[in-house]
């Protein structure tokens, strides 16, 4: 059975019996703490708590319509005893590279349309560099996701991204030392690869609605969007209005799928 509706069920189970929280913590031996978020659905028991919770009460583990196994058995269990601190270090640099990304669209305009180069080369080098890390260190947290979840399709997309983001970035830095290909050629190109990578992405993340929720398919409809617009080259000033919400989405996504690990943990350890 899935949260909420165990935390329900366990709710309901314990005021048949006239239990307060308070006297089946102390049949159970489990933490109050833990007793208050498995009745509110905010996390799901591992199966010794479940048992010892339902032994109490008197009812068997079998009568419940599923198990927790059920619910988690899309997710590798071995992975999610990776620390939380992976997740959150990527939803942060995801949203280093939001802001910074306003900034960096700024220099590029000017760069490549007006032809003039706003900051030095160092500085420009630099904030490439800064901004390139900051990405892949938040795509990495898909990677990572990815694994937890037994999402490879989500592992592929966020690689192809990484990739195509070092390409072109490099591209922009060593062009400021050499005579480089026409630049309409370069950003057509830029266009198409990032478009095929946020498609692949978009599918992927549809694919964490089940352990997720809406925020996943939202994210994933924005991206997917994204990348159909940066395909349609002409149409790529439109991928970036909608590349906005979809990257806030994802470090939105990337800082749920931390609290549901961090609440796993938590768990685990009670």
């Amino acid at each position: 059975m899935k949260q909420p509706e165990l935390g329900r069920k366990l709710l309901e189970l314990r005021k048949q019996k006239g239990f307060t929280q308070e006297e089946l913590v102390e049949q159970c031996n489990i933490n109050v703490r833990t007793i208050q978020r498995i009745e509110a659905g905010e996390v799901m028991p591992r199966s010794f708590t479940l048992k010892t919770i339902l032994n109490v009460l008197g009812e068997d583990l079998e009568n419940l319509q599923d198990s927790k196994a059920s619910d988690f058995g899309n997710i590798n269990l071995q992975e999610f005893k990776i620390s939380s601190f992976y997740l959150k270090m990527a939803w942060i640099c995801g949203l280093i590279y939001f802001l910074s990304g306003f900034v960096e669209f700024a220099v590029d305009y000017a760069r490549f349309y007006e032809n003039e180069l706003i900051i030095s080369k160092g500085a420009y080098i630099s904030m490439k560099f800064i901004i390139l890390i900051t990405y892949i260190y938040f795509m990495w947290g898909f990677v990572l996701s990815g694994k937890i979840f037994n999402n490879y399709l989500l592992k592929i997309g966020a690689f192809f991204l990484i990739g195509t983001t070092i390409l072109f970035y490099g591209y922009d830095m060593a062009s400021l030392y050499f005579d480089g290909f026409y630049t309409e050629y370069v950003l057509v190109t830029q266009s198409i690869f990032c478009g095929i990578g946020s498609f692949i992405f978009g599918f992927a993340l549809l694919r964490l609605v089940k352990p997720m929720g809406n925020i996943a398919q939202i994210a994933g409809g924005f991206e997917i969007a994204t990348g159909v617009f940066f395909i349609i080259v002409f149409m790529a000033w439109l991928g970036l209005i909608f590349l906005i919400p979809s990257v806030l989405l994802q470090i939105i996504l990337l800082y749920k799928i931390e609290e549901l690990l961090k609440n796993r943990n938590e768990v685990e350890m009670a």
